[in-house]
């Protein structure tokens, strides 16, 4: 009893975040940080194109990895648990509950364990951190529920050959339209480690959600819009400074897990679609490196590069646990020998500039699936199985320390038009022309648990979104609207074959307000999504415009974050 009391006593007692991580479910704490980079107020140093940060060595100025002392202005009463030499601290990670209400279609991303779900969704996190010397220990697991409720999955009077050209796009992919035909409920690591802090360099073991890429909304090869996946890393913490500028880098090598689920929860279809190997998880590992040139003040590019394969692949191939030093073109690593390896690449570039005199940032990420052939193949037709964001923010300064932002991104995954030549032939059994996150080889896809391990933007998908607002702090008032391409890659290829289907576009605007009260955040939105020509379907043949309007279905949605400070 006495050592459960003890437990519960370093849990859930003092506050001083000494050693961590700020974990991606902080994403008000993130989306402060970046504004106020972006106005000028913290360094430029930070580029934030690799996550999750180390506060307390990259951002000096706050005393909490958690912003809470610097931010909220809650001052910690309690002190931190140390022992007597001072080398051992012993902190809580900050309360957080997170739910999400979908009343008719799934919606939402960018929220690691949490799922595209109709219904009540739930997610609660809590835990403690260890320093000791080097050594580093967060534990910080989860609860999720969520309750998963029937929608309309496909629509069930389509002719046999809607579901035949959906085939190219979902055999390469482990994506299930929903998860399953009951409520979920699960216990798992969340955003835990255990590692060292090695100067400027953190080496170890975690659970922790990865990003890389300088996205606002979503990134296009990493973000925290699947569940943290199992991994070593190596990562820095903070801008690694040399004579040619600023260097931050992640290197990451783990396991993907598949989510042993169909396409659709009732299993509808699934020969077509053909079956994926149950149970079998891939290894996954990748580098990302960003370069900060001290000649230009605030600007930054980089690149990633991700592998995965699977596991029983790698049996007798020593070189498969270091893929990131194959060669690009499949012809020097050989034809067939490329065609028969169950390996899948990923690549992006991107780049992010920052100037706070302006108050502005603008940032691109371009990224392609698929090695090309050869170089000449590189060079002619770059634009095979690509994806591509822009954004960017812009801050007015106000009266009363508000400020006025706009932020915009465009992120798209829809095929580019030199596809049409890479299309199956008549009997839908070439492979080739696959998409930025489907694959012949690797049939799950850029996936783990079922969820894309990047982009929010689905198999296939395009996203216009603006937002506007006011900020102060911790404080935002702002509106939200977005214009949503679903599955476009889909539609162009029935659509090009006669089938009677209209593009399914999802429009939608959210009000967000979020706050501090002391030791309490709360960041929330309520949201409504038209959705039209749903599921691709005609109701009514005889309507044959490409702009007109089918199967209306809405969508009310609801997000509420609190974050407890202890």
């Amino acid at each position: 009893m006495r050592n459960f009391t003890l437990l519960v006593l370093f849990t859930f007692c003092s506050i001083s975040a000494f050693s961590q991580n700020l974990p991606l479910s902080f994403s008000q704490q993130y989306e402060y940080l970046r504004r106020e980079q972006v106005i000028g107020n913290i360094s430029r140093d930070i580029t934030f194109n690799i996550r999750p940060l180390a506060p307390f060595k990259s951002l000096t100025n706050f005393e909490s990895a958690y912003l809470q002392d610097s931010v909220s202005r809650y001052n910690p009463k309690i002190s931190p648990l140390k022992n007597q030499k001072g080398n051992l601290i012993l902190s809580p990670i900050p309360l957080q509950f997170t739910s999400t209400y979908n009343s008719s279609m799934p919606d939402g991303w960018e929220n690691s364990e949490m799922l595209s779900n109709v219904g009540l969704q739930t997610l609660v996190s809590a835990g403690f951190h260890l320093k000791f010397g080097k050594l580093s220990i967060q534990f910080n697991p989860n609860f999720h529920f969520a309750q998963n409720k029937n929608f309309e999955e496909y629509p069930e009077d389509a002719s046999i050959e809607y579901f035949r050209h959906l085939r190219r796009s979902v055999f390469g992919i482990d994506k299930p339209t929903r998860f399953g035909n009951n409520s979920i409920s699960s216990i798992n690591l969340g955003n835990s480690h255990l590692g060292a802090y090695l100067g400027g360099i953190f080496v170890g073991v975690s659970s922790e959600n990865l990003w890389s890429g300088p996205g606002q909304f979503t990134s296009l090869i990493l973000s925290d819009n699947a569940p943290g996946f199992n991994h070593f890393r190596v990562q820095s913490t903070k801008p690694l400074k040399t004579f040619l500028g600023n260097f931050e880098g992640i290197y990451w090598a783990g396991q993907l897990k598949s989510s042993n689920l169909s396409l659709y929860s009732d299993g509808a279809h699934q020969a077509i679609f053909g079956e994926k190997e149950e149970d079998s998880w891939r290894y996954f590992t990748g580098l990302t490196i960003s370069y900060s040139p001290k000649w230009i003040p605030g600007f930054s590019l980089g690149g990633t590069r991700g592998f995965q394969i699977y596991r029983e692949d790698m049996e007798d191939n020593f070189t498969a646990f270091f893929p990131l030093f194959a060669p690009f073109q499949k012809e020097e690593e050989g034809l067939i020998e490329s065609r028969d390896l169950r390996q899948d690449q990923n690549v992006s570039i991107f780049s992010r500039w920052v100037n706070p005199a302006a108050k502005t940032e603008i940032y691109f990420e371009f990224s392609r699936n698929d090695h090309p052939l050869k170089w000449r193949d590189l060079i002619l037709n770059p634009e095979h199985s690509r994806a591509f964001q822009l954004g960017f923010s812009k801050y007015l300064l106000l009266p009363n320390n508000y400020q006025l932002g706009i932020q915009a991104e465009i992120t798209q995954s829809q095929f580019s038009i030199n596809n049409i030549i890479r299309w199956p032939n008549a009997q839908g059994s070439s492979n080739s022309g696959l998409g930025s996150f489907d694959n012949f080889q690797v049939k799950h896809g850029w996936t783990n648990e079922g969820q894309l391990l990047g982009s929010n933007t689905g198999i296939s998908g395009n996203s216009y979104l603006l937002k506007v607002g006011l900020y102060k702090g911790l404080k935002e008032m702002s509106i939200k609207v977005e214009s949503f391409e679903n599955h476009p890659n889909f539609y162009e290829y029935a659509n090009t074959a006669g089938l009677d289907v209209k593009p399914w576009v999802d429009n939608s605007v959210f009000l967000n307000y979020s706050n501090s009260f002391k030791n309490l955040l709360l960041k929330s939105s309520v949201g409504l999504t038209q959705s039209l020509n749903y599921n691709f379907l005609v109701s009514n043949p005889s309507i044959d415009s490409f702009s007109s309007i089918d199967n209306k279905q809405p969508n009310f949605s609801m997000n509420l974050s609190l974050i407890y400070l202890l």
